[in-house]
């Protein structure tokens, strides 16, 4: 990404307009008296960039102030945007945009929506409606889209900051910004992309609809159970309260209670009653075939026993026949004696032995009398007492119950899920394809990188961090924030003195903007503005040089030399990459502390009436 300030313009109320001119490719210092609009500037930028509150001072500043522009070279385009001063605390929502960079002949005009601007802004930092938020916090929602404002976070280091001991980005007292810095961190650094989070958000989708249809399939049983156990309990009532017939088949009992509900109007007791009759007819009819076979077996008992004892009477005819030549025998005598004879030997074949007739018999009582005993079991099973309502009111709530139950029954997601098997395997095809690659690796491989390039920084510098110019950069990924490891430690130290501190800021927004730059990052601009960074050395007597410029103590002239050496080495570094970045440093140090720098401009010294705001305007 190429960027750069090519102006500050200004619309004064006096009709007269000021502008500050930047020039790309170089650490740009204005350098003056305190109270002369120099940290206005960093408060402008962020009020053109569409802030939601600003940080202006209304007296000699806004209140001479009409209209706020900044003239920017973005890629390949040249912008004029300009912004309506705020009225006290409110913000204005009035734009004007030149997409020439063409300034107007006059007070520029509202002619843009700030929406509509943010999002052709957006575009130019690689950013669209696609990248979202990829989680939620106190303030913000997850998945809302991303604002160009969070990656400003990398470009500034104001004077609240860049002494402090513990916070190393503007606006983290504010929760939203707080909790946008390590959201859109990866993204901003080239830890991740928005190819690579896109993927990822739609792999997470589909697997949260994954997890919803196996979770589906898995209640399906349960579910089922649940229903089946609820009908069940319906049925059970509708019979004993004699709604229902207790012989319905399993499969039929939802059919059943429609036909009660619908259908049927008769009271309780009929069904059951019907049951109690229709099997204790069977019963009887069961068991009067049984007595009458019972009957018929004895019955014919007693006749084989008559002819048993006929039989016994005959034995005389035996004799008879065995004595048959000593008889007196008449014309008839060989007659009779043979029809008894054929008739006694018919009475002993019948009685000898039991017949099939015995057997058959016995069989039939068998098979009848364990069909009265399931008969008999079936009869116990109803009800001794049937269930009865108080009245029709209660029985009339028990069907309308059953008809509201068998709503939801007649919902053919009551009873079954439906088969989601081929959508789960398309899910799980479609979560197989996205290949998303992983981030943990590249954060361990940026952090070791970030501290690469800050020990550079550091071997640079090392005379003006006294005790520490041999510590080791050890770079918190989790608190985003800069520390030193003392070397073969693994602790890292305190390590006190605001002139530290400054030094640390300047190592982790350097650092960062470098391996951006290496990883051709889009999101983050290139380029950095800093407030003051040598408040540390101020001289506590405040001489000046007669020029208006502040002096440092002498003894720490050459820390901020280093400084100004830091940032005019990282120039000539991005520019060996190929790369573009601009500085703007707002102080009150001397210029003759740069000199030989050849990458440091001197944009204006305010002092003698010479301000932001002039004093002739104020």
């Amino acid at each position: 990404m190429k960027f750069h300030i090519e102006s500050l313009q200004l619309w004064l109320k006096s009709k007269q307009r000021r502008f500050v001119t930047f020039l790309p490719n170089k650490v740009n210092v204005i350098t003056g008296e305190s109270h002369t609009g120099k940290t206005a500037i960093l408060d402008i930028v962020d009020y053109c960039m569409f802030a939601s509150e600003h940080g202006i001072s209304e007296s000699i500043i806004n209140e001479n102030v009409a209209w706020y522009g900044l003239h920017i070279h973005v890629n390949d385009k040249i912008y004029l945007l300009a912004r309506r001063a705020p009225e006290g605390k409110v913000v204005s929502p009035d734009y004007y945009l030149s997409s020439t960079g063409e300034l107007p002949e006059s007070e520029p005009i509202p002619n843009i929506s700030e929406s509509v601007l943010k999002k052709l802004l957006s575009a130019d930092f690689g950013l669209d409606q696609d990248v979202k938020i990829p989680f939620g916090g106190r303030t913000l929602r997850a998945n809302s889209r991303v604002s160009l404002r969070y990656f400003l976070l990398f470009n500034t280091i104001s004077q609240d900051i860049i002494t402090h001991s513990d916070q190393f980005f503007d606006k983290q007292n504010k929760p939203r910004y707080q909790e946008a810095l390590p959201r859109i961190f990866d993204i901003a650094v080239g830890i991740d992309t928005v190819e690579n989070i896109l993927k990822r958000e739609k792999r997470a989708e589909l697997e949260r609809k994954l997890v919803r249809q196996e979770n589906l399939a898995a209640k399906t049983e349960q579910k089922r159970e649940q229903f089946n156990a609820q009908l069940a309990e319906t049925v059970a009532r509708a019979k004993g309260y004699g709604l229902v017939a207790d012989n319905t088949a399993p499969d039929a009992t939802i059919d059943a209670l429609k036909q009660m509900v619908t259908e049927r109007e008769s009271g309780a007791g009929r069904y059951v009653s019907a049951q109690y009759e229709e099997i204790s007819s069977q019963i009887y009819r069961v068991s009067r075939k049984i007595r009458g076979l019972h009957r018929f077996t004895t019955e014919f008992a007693k006749h084989k026993a008559t002819l048993k004892e006929t039989g016994d009477s005959l034995q005389p005819v035996a004799y008879l026949l065995k004595n048959f030549e000593e008889t007196v025998q008449t014309s008839v005598f060989d007659d009779i004696l043979q029809n008894l004879s054929q008739g006694l030997e018919e009475i002993k074949h019948a009685t000898a032995r039991n017949t099939p007739l015995d057997s058959n018999i016995s069989e039939i009582i068998k098979d009848l009398e364990s069909q009265r005993e399931k008969l008999e079991k079936d009869l116990h099973a109803l009800p001794v007492e049937m269930e009865s309502f108080e009245n029709d009111k209660e029985k009339y709530i028990f069907i309308g119950e059953t008809k509201a139950k068998l709503e939801l029954y007649s919902d053919p997601q009551s009873d079954k899920a439906p088969d989601n098997s081929e959508l789960i395997a398309n899910l799980e095809a479609e979560i197989g394809d996205l290949t998303v690659a992983p981030v943990e690796d590249r954060k361990e491989l940026f952090t070791k990188a970030l501290d690469e390039a800050i020990q550079d920084y550091i071997t640079l510098t090392k005379a003006a961090l006294g005790n520490y110019g041999d510590y080791r950069s050890a770079f918190n990924y989790s608190e985003k924030k800069l520390h030193l490891r003392k070397p073969r430690t693994t602790t890292t130290e305190n390590v006190g003195s605001s002139s530290n501190h400054m030094f640390l800021h300047l190592f982790l927004f350097l650092g960062l903007h470098e391996l951006i730059m290496r990883n051709e990052g889009d999101h983050v601009a290139p380029f950095l503005i800093i407030d003051q960074f040598s408040r540390p050395y101020w001289g506590e007597d405040d001489e000046k040089d007669g020029k208006g410029e502040q002096d440092v103590d002498e003894s720490d002239v050459a820390k901020v030399r280093l400084a100004l050496g830091l940032l005019d080495q990282f120039i000539t570094t991005a520019n060996d990459m190929g790369k573009e970045f601009q500085m703007i440093v707002f102080e009150h140090i001397n210029p003759r502390y740069w000199d030989g720098l050849k990458n440091v401009h001197l944009v204006e010294i305010f002092r003698d009436g010479n301000a932001l705001i002039p004093v002739a305007s104020g």
